[in-house]
């Protein structure tokens, strides 16, 4: 009897929901690139714990998202739910020098200050790619840090 109440509870439970809405996702990814020819230490809490260290052409990934397809393909804007219960002048990412000393600092109160910008989603490429044989669509930004982002005031005139 114990059985077959329990074959009629996992079918009951199969039934009541549908599976593919929950687990359906498409791969969202933010990746900032050292397009410079320094290595690079990128802050972005509260998403990466341990500082990123990149080196001269490679990326990090600074955010990532898994939303369900069901409801559509995702926007940029879901980059900046990262910090989301945090105030808005603390939203930041910051680039230093393999020395510590800070080069450039972003901040999200700023993003439409004159400049390329980190927060502005038009200095961002977007890539899109199809996972496999699945439904799932890998949407992949990225932010290329150039050197006139990172050289020091004075230069950058």
């Amino acid at each position: 009897m114990k059985k077959i109440a329990f074959v009629f509870a996992i079918a009951l439970i199969s039934m009541s929901c549908d599976p593919e809405q929950w687990v359906a996702t498409h791969a969202t990814s933010w990746y900032a690139k050292n397009s410079t020819d320094q290595t690079l230490i990128i802050t972005t809490s509260p998403f990466i714990e341990v500082d990123a260290v990149v080196d001269p052409g490679d990326s990090v990934l600074v955010h990532s998202f898994h939303p369900f397809q069901y409801l559509g393909e995702p926007a940029f804007d879901t980059f900046y739910d990262a910090w989301e219960g945090k105030p808005e002048q603390e939203w930041c990412i910051s680039v230093s020098s393999q020395e510590g000393r800070l080069l450039k600092k972003w901040k999200y109160m700023d993003r439409n200050a004159a400049g390329r910008q980190i927060f502005h989603q038009s200095y961002w490429q977007l890539y899109t790619q199809k996972e496999g044989h699945s439904d799932e669509l890998n949407f992949i930004w990225v932010f290329n840090i150039l050197p006139e982002d990172i050289a020091p005031l004075e230069l950058r005139r």
